[in-house]
């Protein structure tokens, strides 16, 4: 026998440092390409879907005569919020959205009831889509539209309710706020 040593395959220093011999990396190299390709679905999944609600078809209107009724009025709503604080008036702040189905259902409510009220409860109407209310949306706390505040005199928030309140609960809370 001759004193001559068997070589072994000297794995690389990057094989080395990770523990993955040639098969290891392939394997490693495999997962990475998945994840990429996982990270790139979800990311192009989010564009399509971003870009489906930025495209889909608003719905047709095509008033003759635009109606101006409190819950479409475009007054100024931080203005108007801080007429009635000045005022020490109690206000009813109503945030929604001029294409959701329960805001639209409460806008109703709002225009039979709120002129039962006038001069005694300020009208706030906050349209969230419009940036004017942005500014008085961060001084309330709220997830989900519509949602009404109900604010005293000195413009504490005494109630509030998230959803579509029929016109005899929109009057108990209103009297009970003037009362």
């Amino acid at each position: 026998m001759s004193g001559a040593k068997k070589r072994t395959k000297n794995p690389s220093r990057k094989a080395r440092e990770t523990g993955n011999e040639q098969t290891g990396n392939a394997e490693s190299g495999n997962a990475a390409a998945l994840n990429r390709l996982i990270v790139l679905a979800v990311i192009g999944l989010a564009f399509v879907v971003l870009l489906g609600v930025k495209l889909s078809p608003q719905p047709a209107s095509a008033p003759t005569e635009e109606v101006v009724s409190p819950s479409s009025s475009r007054e100024d709503p931080v203005q108007a919020y801080e007429a009635a604080l000045k005022k020490g008036r109690p206000a009813y702040v109503l945030f929604h959205s001029t294409t959701c189905q329960p805001c639209i259902e409460i806008s109703s409510v709002v225009d039979d009831v709120i002129g039962e009220y006038e001069g005694r409860v300020t009208f706030v109407n906050c349209i969230t889509d419009d940036p004017a209310a942005v500014e008085l949306a961060r001084k309330f706390s709220f997830q989900y539209i519509p949602t009404s505040f109900f604010l005293d005199s000195k413009g504490r928030v005494v109630d509030s309710f998230t959803g579509v309140l029929g016109p005899e609960e929109l009057r108990a809370r209103l009297d009970k706020l003037v009362s």
